[in-house]
Parts: C-alpha cells; sequence; structure tokens
C-alpha cells in the first residue's frame, strides 16, 4: 500500500519543480513584487494599526 504514497509524493515534487521559485516558496505576487522601499510599508502598516485602536 505504499506505492500510491509513493506515487503521490513523486508527482507533488514533479509539480513543484515546474513551478516558478516564490511560487514554490508560498510567496506567489502575480504582479511582479515591488521595489518600493519597505519601511514605507511598515510606518503605514503601523499608522494604521494606531488609528484602528
Amino acid at each position: 500500500m505504499s506505492e500510491p504514497t509513493d506515487d503521490l509524493r513523486e508527482r507533488a515534487r514533479e509539480h513543484v519543480r515546474q513551478m516558478p521559485a516564490e511560487t514554490a516558496l508560498g510567496n506567489a505576487d502575480p504582479a511582479g513584487g515591488s521595489t518600493d522601499d519597505p519601511q514605507i510599508m511598515n510606518d503605514a502598516a503601523r499608522e494604521e494599526g494606531e488609528q484602528s485602536s
């Protein structure tokens, strides 16, 4: 009964190999990412949290 599990595992490995690296790692960004300064985003998120509290 271990044969189907091995086959499933191999199919999953092959599927992940065919994905772009960022998708395989779970960081898919269909827009292609951002070159903005991350500090700006961190500051905005912090301010938004302060306003909703």
